[in-house]
């Protein structure tokens, strides 16, 4: 495997070299901030209020970049691919080849046009389509080119658990199978409130809907959204926006990329794929559920910023008050935390709740996302995977909404920042009682020899809140291997009380890794079933032991995972108890039973006030 040496780790210092006379001019290497943001950012800074603020939630905490320089210098120089020498229990095993599931998606490479389309790869989905409580596996295809440039899709596979951990191939009767489109990402919601998970595929100039029949099979329902169809859209995530009980969308747009704007880009005098910083950003979309099968935009009235070059969205209560609010991950420009009055009406709080940039107040190179509690004080925390370079960030909550970026106290910089991170997400492993983090790397350029393209993924052990430690080569065979890791989802495939995930790659297979980490714990999983919100249950939190758990949408990285809800309880416990607030109010506590499946719905007579 190629070494990195310190010229080429020197990345955000080279330019690209474009047709246009001020291409190079436009970005400063492949993942260039936006500095005329900085600009402003810095000064909003000085006014003494802010800075108050930024003081106490550790936004531009001086001790935090110190320690977060003084770790990174650290790092071994030669190798991007660095892990520690640790033992764990964690165990990842890949199943792929046996459990019936194969497919890969494509991206174009080898047409040789060098598109920055190319570089975002696909998604994978884990949902019950049919609710025969097994999860089934969405892949989304991708796509190639034809003579002319112009992107062509490629199917979808669509894989039903039919028996524990084997899949039969279902695309074609599915009904999601075929797509024109050059396609990227997939979410989940029940957007009609009729029990069956509904599907949202984003891709180049293309977004489609669809409605789950009840069987398996699915209806194209586009027609009913006034969908643009010049945007190219990334991610997306269901969420009950306006609390009338009803999922409403978000769609996440990329940048100005057509064939007809596609400029000729060199780095260390090859071409390459063109930086995002060739190209405008596309403002995302935020679409109303009208309650009648139809959906009407409202991006324009809610509080959305304009631009942003999202890559991928989260939704869920992150501050804790009782509705959804949004995190988006931007590419090269700061990223957005969409606060919720309630009302479906948006305030981003990214810049003064401290989860915006990075330590350095740079806006980073942003591509996965989770809302998830690391240090269990019942706070969500933010974590997101970002580029070379570039600490992978996690934002600890100080106070419901406040936070601080803690990367380089909790270890995670130790790792080191020259994996380009993609899917990821919180799951507890090894069921000791905290959330480890999962994440899936590959580089988006293909001329630098000294960058490997294929990357090792990340599996961050946590150390009971306090710290991480990255144990991948221990997690089994597939965890030594390098890929071009994308999109991830996670989800007790076999009802073990295990997460187990799925992870698309670029022109390579999905694989499915099942988790068979060793344990002492017992496990509670819940499934929750929403009957005065949405059915789906998004925007719920719940505790078990103390620990809190968000039911989510969207979320990883074009990708979109099981609502189901686990926690390690001791062994021979045989009851816990569950707190659930739900969207709607109402504040819901019952006993639930260990080492199976509990379908929670919710109750109407313990309604609360929690805004």
């Amino acid at each position: 495997m190629q070494l990195i040496n310190q010229q080429s780790m020197q990345r955000n210092s080279q330019h690209a070299v474009c047709e246009s006379d001020d291409a190079a001019e436009q970005h400063r290497g492949f993942r260039q901030s936006n500095h005329d943001y900085r600009r402003i950012t810095s000064r909003l800074c000085l006014y003494s209020g802010v800075l108050l603020l930024f003081a106490a939630i550790g936004c531009a905490d001086s001790s935090e970049k110190q320690m977060d320089d003084t770790v990174a210098s650290m790092q071994p120089a030669a190798s991007s691919q660095t892990v520690e020498n640790v033992g764990t229990r964690i165990r990842l095993t890949e199943i792929t080849p046996d459990c019936g599931l194969n497919f890969v998606a494509r991206t174009g490479q080898e047409d040789g046009r060098f598109t920055i389309l190319e570089s975002l790869g696909t998604g994978v989905a884990m949902v019950d389509m049919d609710r025969d409580q097994m999860l089934d596996v969405i892949a989304i295809g991708g796509g190639t080119f034809d003579g002319s440039g112009i992107p062509q899709g490629r199917p979808h596979g669509i894989f039903r658990q039919r028996a524990t951990l084997r899949f039969d191939d279902v695309s074609s009767l599915s009904g999601l199978c075929n797509d024109a489109a050059y396609s990227h990402g997939v979410s989940i919601g029940d957007w009609d409130n009729d029990g069956f998970e509904d599907v949202l595929i984003t891709g180049f100039q293309s977004i489609r809907l669809f409605r789950n029949n009840g069987d398996g099979t699915f209806e194209d329902v586009s027609s009913a959204v006034s969908f643009p169809n010049d945007a190219w859209s990334t991610s997306s995530a269901f969420l009950d926006a306006d609390g009338d009980g009803d999922l409403e969308f978000y769609i996440v747009n990329y940048v100005n990329w057509t064939p007809e704007n596609n400029p000729e880009c060199q780095v260390n005098g090859h071409r390459d794929v063109c930086p995002p910083g060739s190209f405008s950003a596309i403002s995302d979309l935020l679409y109303n559920n009208n309650g009648d099968g139809s959906f009407q935009r409202i991006s324009e009235t809610s509080g959305l910023n304009e631009g942003g070059k999202g890559l991928a969205v989260i939704s869920g209560d992150v501050d804790l008050d009782g509705d959804s609010d949004l995190y988006v991950a931007n590419d090269t420009n700061a990223n957005f935390l969409y606060i919720n009055n309630g009302r479906g009406e948006f305030t981003d709080n990214a810049l003064v709740a401290g989860c915006a940039l990075g330590p350095t107040m740079d806006a980073e190179g942003s591509m996965g996302v989770e809302f998830a509690d690391f240090n269990k004080d019942r706070l969500p925390d933010i974590w997101v995977s970002n580029y070379e370079n570039q600490s992978f960030a996690m934002y600890e909550s100080r106070a419901p909404g406040v936070f601080q970026h803690v990367s380089a106290i909790r270890g995670i910089t130790a790792v080191g920042r020259l994996f380009v991170g993609f899917g990821t997400g919180a799951f507890d492993a090894d069921l000791d009682g905290d959330l480890d983090i999962y994440a899936a790397n590959g580089h988006v350029m293909y001329g630098e020899q000294s960058k490997p393209a294929l990357q090792l993924p990340l599996v961050y052990e946590n150390l009971d809140g306090a710290m991480f430690r990255n144990v991948a080569q221990q997690t089994g065979n597939y965890g030594t291997q390098v890929h071009m890791g994308r999109g991830v989802a996670f989800g007790d495939l076999d009802r073990d009380g295990r997460t187990d995930l799925a992870i698309a790659h670029s022109n390579e297979p999905v694989s499915i890794l099942r988790n068979t980490s060793a344990t002492d714990s017992g496990w509670v999983a819940v499934e929750l079933v929403g009957k005065l919100g949405n059915r789906s249950a998004i925007g719920v939190h719940a505790v078990v032991n103390d620990s809190v758990r968000l039911v989510t949408g969207g979320g990883s990285y074009l990708s979109d995972s099981s609502n189901q809800l686990i926690w390690a309880v001791p062994s021979g416990t045989k009851t816990s108890t569950i707190e659930v607030i739900w969207p709607s109010g109402v504040r819901q506590v019952q006993d639930i039973s260990t080492n199976t499946v509990n379908i929670v719905w919710e109750r109407v007579e313990q309604k609360i006030s929690i805004r």
